[in-house]
């Protein structure tokens, strides 16, 4: 069953069991796709925000992409402990384990991007959207620093064994960045 054919207690509970999947990577893929959700409605129940339309299509574009990568995350980060159990199990395979991990840490890289992008937009849910919208969006953009920054730590988890690598440093840059907005975001709404 896919990830987002769960129910949501069924999600909540797989998410507690000891089994290593769904893990971070896919939790925070989906906490972005929440806060998007947030982000739309907020844009949708604001009619006197000119940008509100575009706003709420940009929200659900990102949803719609965050999903995805919560679902492709889930299905790598299981590939690469398959090969880590059958590494252990025959002593080799350390080319293929490498480029799991490599292709491991694409995935919260580009959900560290999506997730920076939907704080963004809930900077300026904050700023623009009608009372009630404003607070959704700021929570969103709160939610969206949060899962930035849980992907930036998978990045640097998967990308361990490369000290220095571009993307680990990258994705840092967007989880310090998705706070800013987050931070912004917070004292928009308390200002309404």
């Amino acid at each position: 069953m896919s990830l987002y054919e769960r129910k949501v207690r069924a999600f909540l509970d797989e998410i507690a069991e000891a089994s290593p999947a769904p893990g971070a990577g896919a939790v925070s893929a989906v906490v972005a796709a929440m806060a998007a959700g947030l982000i739309a409605s907020a844009a949708r129940r604001s009619p006197d925000w000119v940008e509100a339309r575009g706003i709420s299509a940009q929200a659900q574009a990102l949803r719609s992409r965050v999903e995805r990568l919560a679902e492709a995350n889930e299905e790598a980060y299981l590939e690469v402990l398959a090969l880590i159990d059958g590494a252990a199990a025959d002593g080799g395979r350390d080319a293929a384990i490498g480029k799991a991990l490599d292709t491991a840490a694409e995935l919260p890289l580009a959900i560290a991007e999506c997730s920076y992008d939907i704080a963004l937009l809930g900077a300026e849910g904050a700023s623009h959207a009608a009372r009630g919208g404003a607070e959704d969006a700021a929570a969103a953009a709160v939610l969206a620093e949060a899962a930035a920054r849980a992907a930036a730590g998978l990045v640097a988890a998967n990308l361990v064994s490369i000290p220095g690598d571009e993307r680990t440093l990258h994705a840092q840059r967007l989880a310090d960045a998705a706070t800013g907005a987050a931070k912004r975001a917070v004292a928009a709404s308390a200002a309404r």
